[in-house]
C-alpha cells in the first residue's frame, strides 16, 4: 500500500523551493544588464524599463579619444553610424582600443548626457587577423623545408 506523504513534509518543501527561487531571481535581476546599439540607448522609449545601468555597444569615432593626462582613462565617443554618446571611462584603457575599434561600455548616463563607464570592454580589430594570415604568424606548426642533402634523405638539386 503506498504511504502517504505528510502534510508538513510538502510544506516544507513548497517553502524552499519558494525561497530559492526568490533568492534566484533577486541574484539575477542585480546582475542583469541590457545590451543596446547606441541609436536604441539614445532613444529615451527603449531604455524606461531597463533601469539605471546600461550595456552600450558600438564604434569608437576616429580622432574623438582624448586620454587624460597624469591619470588612467580617456573621453571619447561611441557610435554605430546614426547616432553618437560621448562617453567617459576613468580607468585604465585596454591596448586594443584605438580609433574606429568596437567597443562595449556598462555604465549609466550622467547628468550631463555623458556615459559614464565603469567597464570597457574593446574588441581586436579584425585587421589584426587578417595581418597574421599574411606574414603566417597564426600559431601554426612550421613546416620543414625539404633537404637537399641526399645523406639526409633529400633529394639532391641537378
Amino acid at each position: 500500500m503506498a504511504q502517504r506523504i505528510s502534510r508538513k513534509i510538502v510544506i516544507t518543501i513548497i517553502l524552499l523551493v519558494a525561497g530559492f527561487a526568490i533568492l534566484f531571481s533577486v541574484g539575477l535581476k542585480g546582475s542583469l544588464v541590457y545590451y543596446l546599439t547606441v541609436s536604441e540607448f539614445m532613444d529615451p522609449g527603449r531604455r524606461t524599463d531597463l533601469g539605471d545601468h546600461f550595456r552600450v555597444n558600438g564604434n569608437v569615432l576616429s580622432g574623438s579619444i582624448k586620454k587624460h593626462e597624469g591619470a588612467p582613462g580617456a573621453r571619447f565617443i561611441l557610435t554605430d553610424g546614426r547616432s553618437q554618446l560621448p562617453v567617459v571611462y576613468n580607468r585604465e584603457v585596454p591596448d586594443t582600443f584605438v580609433d574606429g575599434s568596437e567597443a562595449v561600455v556598462e555604465g549609466s548616463l550622467g547628468a550631463d548626457g555623458t556615459f559614464v563607464a565603469v567597464t570597457l570592454l574593446a574588441k581586436c580589430p579584425s585587421k589584426y587577423e587578417a595581418q597574421n594570415r599574411l606574414t603566417n604568424n597564426d600559431r601554426r606548426p612550421a613546416r620543414a623545408t625539404p633537404s637537399s642533402d641526399p645523406a639526409e634523405g633529400g633529394v639532391p638539386s641537378r
